[in-house]
């Protein structure tokens, strides 16, 4: 079999030089993914951490757990013990005698030499993604599609020190069967999320999975959740996303976005709240297998917040009771009535330029889902603003929980705009920690409220979810970046009055302000980093790019990698992808030598195939996962 350790160290060294993930003299490096000595040394070791030895004595992953009322559970299944490939043939043969007596064909495979593919064993992937392209030893970039039509058998052993019902969370586009004990785990009746119920019974719980590879993509993932912790991350997926934004203004129905209430067996709820934060109507309670459900109270042409409780946690999203165009009308007349230079027609007028700019975008028409959903936040903001215009941003939580903020800089008077997600719910006297998130380049010119990083709804709604679910802000600020330039010092000082703005709205913890950010973003980050190293706690990157060229003679005197050595006091997360073509090893390997030479403390993070989701958010978990480390 091809050793896949050294043929992907020689795939990656030939784009981009070898990866170096030492432990730095005189500080701490985690390295999470890509430490060739310690995969090596773990693949050849059969007592790995969580495994241990089953009564006849093969070696089988076991994993532990523990039922604990004030604790939540959360374990990834990232190690396995894997059988296969098998050709379909011979999967109809054997699949029922494997799953009975594993061991037999286990070794019965080892034996068969003639095999194309084969692994018989415990398995621990090198990039903390099970992908069995890495398992049979198949490049990353072999297009063959050899193991199409192939069948993979996973086993693994879950102990459990009582009797209990957990959640099998998975992430896979491969066709798949799981097995836990005697039961076909069967998939809960919702969008977005592969949920299956599992039934532990006390002590040891035998776990199969059959993986059909289809489709070209091998990638397997999963993780066993209590009801608390599945809840909450399902919760998190659905921020702003709760029922369909716009309610139809005769019946008063709303419809749900998703099976809410078959996730877990308990209660769901929807309350809906106008803009002064008085409830319109008693709380709604879903019903299995019910979907639409009526509202007393609303007006129409209003717009109001709803709030979803489940399991005890609630998340929000913006409604909008009427038609959208309707709406626009209604805010237009409105802001015709306020007196000439009222100090918030700027800020109504650039919500009104947006929520414009989304009713004539093509979109509309041609079929995106997620068009409608970017609406109501507009119009809830616009119904806030005007009908309660005495009211100052961040006073309580009756504001949205998404903020598209205009303020006058204090440079040169011009407007200047930022995007800004907030908790749902804030104390007063609790300071915030405060995420800066630098934008990419983009290639055309566009209104920062226009603009692409703002095109994908879904992505501004997760900026708000890992909000809620941190207790951070988090702003994405124009700054005065509009194309593909360089961060100039004007740019920086814009940044310092977007802060200043931030601080006379919200309580925030100056002592935790964080610096976020990807790809050619990651740049602007560094050299902002590098001007000003006592601003920012710390820096998360996710595949940064380290090198540019520019034709100003001041740009190229000012480039981040000649004052790197500035922030040897500020940790640096680096997090990236093995197979990332977008942005590859390339462009950041100068950056982790650097790293080294000057004894920054550096965090590497590596995940194999998730450069398709963070090169196209505005926040990544990982990021604020470390962050939230750094107290």
């Amino acid at each position: 079999m091809t050793n896949y350790i050294d043929d992907t160290r020689a795939w990656i060294t030939s784009r981009a030089g070898i990866i170096d993930s030492h432990v730095y003299d005189g500080q701490v490096c985690y390295i999470t993914g890509l430490l060739y000595m310690g995969i090596i040394s773990t693949l050849l070791c059969s007592a790995m951490f969580l495994f241990s030895s089953c009564t006849n004595h093969d070696d089988v992953v076991i994993y532990s757990i523990e039922h604990d009322e004030s604790d939540v559970i959360k374990q990834p299944l990232i190690d396995w013990t894997i059988f296969g490939a098998l050709s379909s043939k011979e999967d109809s043969l054997y699949a029922d005698s494997f799953i009975s007596s594993p061991s037999y064909f286990m070794e019965k495979c080892k034996a068969d030499t003639a095999r194309t593919y084969l692994f018989s064993g415990n398995y621990h992937p090198l990039y903390n993604q099970l992908d069995l392209r890495e398992v049979y030893g198949i490049l990353p970039e072999d297009t063959t599609h050899s193991l199409e039509g192939k069948v993979t058998y996973l086993h693994c052993e879950i102990t459990s020190d009582d009797n209990m019902t957990l959640y099998l969370e998975v992430k896979s586009s491969m066709s798949y069967n799981i097995f836990v004990n005697t039961d076909t785990l069967l998939r809960r009746d919702i969008q977005g999320l592969n949920i299956y119920p599992m039934h532990l019974k006390k002590g040891r719980n035998r776990c199969f999975v059959k993986l059909n590879c289809t489709g070209g993509d091998y990638s397997f993932e999963s993780t066993v959740y209590d009801s608390i912790s599945i809840a909450r991350l399902y919760a998190d997926g659905q921020s702003c996303n709760i029922i369909y934004p716009q309610i139809d203004s005769v019946s008063h129905v709303v419809m749900l976005t998703n099976a809410h209430q078959n996730v877990i067996n308990s209660p769901v709820s929807l309350k809906f709240y106008d803009v002064y934060g008085k409830p319109v109507s008693m709380p709604v309670e879903l019903k299995k297998d019910s979907f639409t459900y009526y509202v007393d109270g609303l007006e129409n042409n209003t717009s109001y917040m709803c709030e979803m409780t489940i399991c005890d946690y609630s998340i929000r999203q913006p409604v909008l009771c009427g038609k959208d165009d309707n709406a626009y009308k209604k805010f237009s007349l409105l802001r015709e009535e306020l007196p000439d230079g009222h100090p918030r027609s700027a800020e109504i007028d650039q919500l009104l330029f947006r929520l414009n700019f989304l009713l004539n975008h093509p979109t509309r028409y041609d079929g995106d889902w997620w068009w409608q959903f970017k609406i109501s936040p507009l119009t809830y903001q616009l119904e806030h603003t005007l009908k309660r215009l005495e009211c100052v941003r961040g006073e309580d939580d009756t504001e949205a929980n998404v903020l598209f903020v205009t303020y006058r800089s204090e440079i040169d008077d011009s407007l200047q705009r930022y995007i800004l997600a907030r908790p749902n719910h804030i104390n007063k006297s609790t300071p915030l920690p405060l995420v800066v998130v630098i934008r990419p380049n983009i290639e055309n010119l566009h209104h920062f409220f226009a603009c692409p990083q703002l095109a994908r709804q879904w992505a501004v709604n997760q900026m708000q979810a890992l909000s809620n679910k941190y207790g951070f802000l988090i702003v994405m600020p124009e700054i005065r970046t509009y194309q593909h330039e360089d961060l100039l010092p004007i740019a920086e000082e814009e940044l310092k009055l977007v802060i200043k703005d931030i601080q006379q709205h919200y309580s925030i913890d100056t002592s935790r302000m964080f610096l976020h950010a990807n790809c050619s973003g990651g740049y602007r980050a560094l050299r902002l980093a590098t001007d000003y190293p006592k601003m920012f706690k710390a820096l998360a990157l996710y595949a940064p790019l380290y090198h540019r060229s520019f034709s100003d003679e001041w740009s190229n005197e000012h480039k981040p990698e000649l004052f790197i050595n500035k922030l040897k006091n500020v940790p640096m997360f680096i997090h990236g992808d093995p197979v990332d073509k977008h942005s590859p090893y390339s462009i950041y390997k100068d950056l982790i030598d650097d790293c080294k030479r000057y004894d920054i403390p550096l965090t590497l993070s590596f995940k194999l195939n998730s450069g398709k989701y963070y090169n196209v958010v505005l926040v990544g978990e990982e990021a604020l996962d470390f962050f939230e480390t750094l107290r």
